[in-house]
């Protein structure tokens, strides 16, 4: 793997932007959300729930809406990040802006993500790829699509890249894979919280535990967490979770099991696009080093962006619609 295979790539950001704390945190800020909403208005309107019925009586809920002419239109796929959901603003933002081109757009929400802690009795945890591997196979039968992009931010970036490697043998038609500060080693992510601004692991930690706990209401004879979850360490928690109920002997056999670096994406044989920003306080920016490079890898590194920001003006619009919309535009061609 070469430093010379990942492109260095600038977007117009402003000077007040420079900043990896601004850019991080200006792209979940509340305040966005109104604006965001009014514009993605469309969308929202269009869209339906949808629970997609996997192998082992597993659910996965899903936000479905068809563009005006959906008939052989191209599919989006969105996988959203750790705690997110198809309401967080980067995905609302992209599900906007490609339905707006005329994708069908579907926002696929991982196990006990957005709404959909009663629909499964096991917890969520990084290694449950299978369910969403079969999920995308099912969104892509239910369309037959002219074209799929599949794009996931985060730890959805890891997701979608897992995807992508199992794509040919679960007979998944995908033309364009895109992976948005994807998650690539665990391991580090979690030393990088450990030593970033405590305001981060706090952040997560406080939508895990309210997961969990909804978990717990839901399902009160499965868990007793109570006790765990008055720790404020995140390693600790993982550590409990992964134990006693992700049949793990360690954190590092854990973690191990969706480390996607090295060698360990070489199936993926369609196109495929990375982008991971240098200023990022969560993602170990130096492991997009350690992807394959083929032919059907194309990686690229901003100076700034912060996780999931790569705010672009005084608007707060992001530069990742911009960025996605010209990856994504060679799907439109329909012939």
């Amino acid at each position: 793997m070469s430093e010379h295979s990942v492109q260095q790539i600038s977007f117009p950001v402003p000077a007040w932007a420079k900043n990896t704390h601004v850019q991080s945190l200006l792209a979940t800020v509340k305040f966005r959300r109104k604006s965001l909403k009014k514009r993605a208005k469309t969308l929202i309107e269009n869209s339906h729930e949808h629970i997609i019925e996997c192998e082992d009586g597993i659910k996965l809920q899903s936000f479905v809406a068809r563009a005006a002419a959906s008939e052989n239109a191209p599919l989006a796929i969105l996988i959203h990040g750790w705690e997110g959901s198809h309401e967080s603003l980067y995905q609302l933002s992209t599900a906007h802006t490609l339905y707006q081109l005329g994708f069908n757009v579907v926002r696929l929400n991982l196990r006990d993500h957005g709404s959909s802690h009663h629909l499964n009795p096991d917890l969520f945890h990084s290694n449950r790829i299978d369910e969403v591997v079969q999920a995308v196979f099912q969104i892509q039968q239910q369309f037959s699509p002219s074209k799929t992009l599949l794009c996931g931010f985060s730890l959805g970036g890891n997701f979608a890249l897992r995807v992508a490697n199992r794509a040919t043998e679960a007979n998944i038609q995908l033309n364009k894979t895109i992976a948005i500060c994807p998650a690539l080693d665990p391991a580090d992510i979690l030393i990088k919280l450990e030593t970033s601004l405590s305001l981060y692991i706090k952040y997560f930690m406080l939508k895990w535990k309210r997961s969990i706990r909804k978990k717990q209401e839901l399902f009160p004879d499965l868990y007793d967490l109570d006790e765990d979850l008055k720790t404020d360490s995140m390693r600790e928690l993982t550590e409990t979770l992964v134990k006693y109920y992700g049949d793990y002997e360690t954190i590092n056999d854990y973690f191990d099991g969706y480390n996607i670096c090295g060698d360990r994406l070489s199936h993926i044989a369609t196109p495929t696009t990375v982008l991971m920003s240098k200023d990022d306080p969560i993602i170990e920016y130096k492991d997009i080093y350690s992807l394959p490079d083929t032919e059907h890898f194309t990686k690229y590194l901003t100076q700034y962006g912060g996780h999931c920001g790569y705010i672009k003006d005084r608007r707060l619009r992001s530069w990742l619609d911009d960025f996605i919309v010209e990856q994504a535009q060679p799907l439109l061609d329909r012939s």
